[in-house]
């Protein structure tokens, strides 16, 4: 099934003729428009070759499988709330136990509705619970249940009278149009993962495309990028103004929702003053507005402001060098296989529902902390090799007398294993932290497996102005450039343990076949993992993990110093507006 206007004979056919509506390609500005994949070529060729791609031909899969769902398929409405279920309960039963009136309302319906076919599975309107969807094991069924309900045989549903009609496929939002933070909620994801969720690998790609920020958006940044610095130098034309994108929004593991963090340069034995800067933002930047300085200990100052034509949040830090090299580092890693930035997208995303939902996010890992973490389970189990193999680099670079070379010709590393989809690496990566990862003596790094207490020992004996001491934490992640730079050490006893928990509740749902959504978004739903009493214990300032014999050993009172998702990114920053990470050093120090 191909849904296309490639030639005069259908350019002009009417929508309501196509089953499947999408705009028209002269309302895209083309008339070869696919509407399938949303997608409009400049010429037929291209349409063609579009159409003959793996993408369209996945998504044509897609909607056939989704129409062949809905003709099995029956929709039921004005179902009992949960009051009605809950007095029900307790009046088979003498008392109801919360939480489980779904199942309750799921065993009632298979009674009245079985009786006219094998019914597969049952899917109840999560935010409301008004109506539910009942999938039969063939289109006949479904059929047989709509006559029974037209000829009035349907019996009454707790004393009403159920509303029962086809099940109707409605068009899915287009995936690119996801901009806000509101619309990466879980129960947009959720509908997505329900969508294809006998096809895991489909679904996750799915929403890989719903929460990551588009080819199309990345240009408009970096035009914003270009218009700034512009700007910028028309106003300080003697300072050779440069501005480098560096992050997630450089790394294309930035959600629709991120912001941009830029690092601002001057030409050499040049300075540029923090206050005339935000004074050209303010008055001389076209579409600029809402400029504020965040002070952010370890990073140094951020320079946060709006920018209108682009709607997005800038962040600037003056000179620095090593968020620029993180991102260098990030990028080469990111081109050894495509699926490693699908990967991890999905496991920022995952973090932010299940962690975002219980504590603040400066208690949790940052975007890039989750990112060194991905990488350190892939070169574990051995799916990504060693970027810092010495024999193997060709560039050197040293940054503030720190040597942040790495392999930067891909080439020369073995090529990748293909037998490893998505779902099977986030599945192992649940695995890893839920059960193999010892926190209390490793730290996760992407030059192996270390350990916390020679990083602690290395630390002390370092003569170097711009290292701090390792700061201990019950989670550890290691900067790849600073080694004694712990970016979690704001991260929360609590969160570590609810972590921890949360990864295996999602591997026992992954082992157990689950849909996909449970063990995507693993501790949300209620009879998801959490803290739980049986498994770990908090005593004072030293507490215990107990059940996989490792146990943590800290103070509970973590410091919190981060502002913004890409923390290991901008710490720690040096320069001439910078500091270093521990150690505060003024500008007129920098310059000596």
């Amino acid at each position: 099934m191909v849904n296309m206007e490639t030639s005069p004979s259908n350019k002009n056919q009417s929508p309501n003729n196509k089953k499947h509506k999408g705009r028209t390609g002269k309302e895209r500005g083309s008339k070869f428009y696919c509407s399938t994949c949303n997608v409009h070529c400049p010429n037929e060729t291209t349409l063609q070759q579009h159409n003959s791609g793996k993408k369209h031909l996945g998504n044509v899969a897609n909607v056939q499988r989704r129409d062949k769902h809905a003709l099995s398929s029956i929709f039921v409405g004005n179902l009992p709330k949960l009051a009605q279920i809950r007095a029900k309960m307790t009046e088979e039963m003498g008392s109801f136990v919360e939480g489980t009136e779904n199942d309750k309302l799921k065993a009632d319906l298979t009674a009245l509705f079985g009786s006219y076919g094998e019914i597969v599975k049952i899917i109840i309107d999560k935010k409301h619970g008004s109506y539910c969807i009942i999938e039969y094991k063939t289109p006949g069924m479904a059929q047989v249940a709509l006559s029974e309900y037209q000829a009035g045989k349907v019996q009454p549903f707790y004393g009403k009278k159920l509303q029962i009609k086809s099940r109707t496929v409605t068009e899915i939002k287009p995936l690119r149009q996801i901009r806000t933070e509101s619309e990466l909620d879980k129960d947009n994801i959720v509908a997505l993962l329900e969508e294809a969720d006998d096809d895991p690998v489909c679904a996750l790609n799915m929403v890989d495309a719903a929460i990551s920020v588009s080819d199309k958006v990345r240009r408009q940044h970096q035009e914003a990028c270009t218009r700034l610095q512009t700007q910028l130098n028309d106003n300080f034309p003697f300072y050779q103004v440069a501005l480098n994108l560096y992050g997630s929004a450089a790394t294309g593991l930035a959600l629709r929702d991120s912001d941009l963090d830029i690092s601002l340069t001057v030409g050499k034995e040049k300075r540029l003053d923090r206050d005339d800067l935000i004074r050209v933002l303010k008055e001389k930047c076209t579409g600029v507005s809402h400029v504020h300085v965040i002070p952010a200990p370890g990073q140094g100052t951020i320079t946060r402001f709006l920018d209108g034509i682009s709607n997005t949040t800038f962040d600037i830090l003056f000179n620095n060098r090593l968020g620029v090299a993180n991102t260098a580092l990030i990028n080469t890693v990111l081109s050894y296989d495509v699926r490693i930035a699908r990967f991890i997208r999905l496991v920022v995303y995952w973090r932010r529902v299940v962690l975002g939902a219980r504590f603040p996010k400066q208690c949790t890992p940052s975007s890039y902390s989750i990112t060194i973490m991905c990488l350190h389970f892939l070169q574990h189990k051995g799916f990504l090799p060693d970027f810092f193999q010495t024999a193997l680099i060709t560039e050197h670079k040293i940054i503030y007398d720190l040597d942040c070379s790495f392999i930067t010709d891909i080439t020369k590393l073995p090529p990748p294993s293909q037998d490893l989809q998505i779902p099977e690496l986030l599945a192992g990566f649940w695995s890893y932290y839920g059960a193999e990862f010892n926190v209390e003596t490793q730290v996760v790094s992407m030059r192996g497996v270390l350990n916390k207490s020679e990083i602690e020992e290395t630390s002390k004996d370092t003569q170097h102005h711009y290292v701090t001491l390792f700061k201990p934490s019950p989670l550890a992640v290691q900067d790849p450039f600073v080694p004694t730079h712990n970016l979690t050490h704001n991260v929360s006893l609590e969160c570590v343990i609810f972590f921890r928990d949360v990864c295996r509740s999602a591997t026992s749902n992954w082992s157990k076949g689950a849909p996909l959504y449970t063990w995507m978004l693993s501790g949300i739903s209620g009879n998801s993992a959490g803290i739980s009493g049986d498994n770990s214990s908090l005593q004072g300032d030293s507490s215990s993990i107990q059940g996989d014999g490792s146990s943590i050993q800290g103070d509970n009172n973590v410091s919190m110093d981060t502002e913004g998702e890409e923390d290991g990114n901008k710490t720690p920053v040096w320069g001439e507006e910078s500091v270093s990470v521990g150690n505060k050093r003024s500008v007129e120090e920098m310059e000596h």
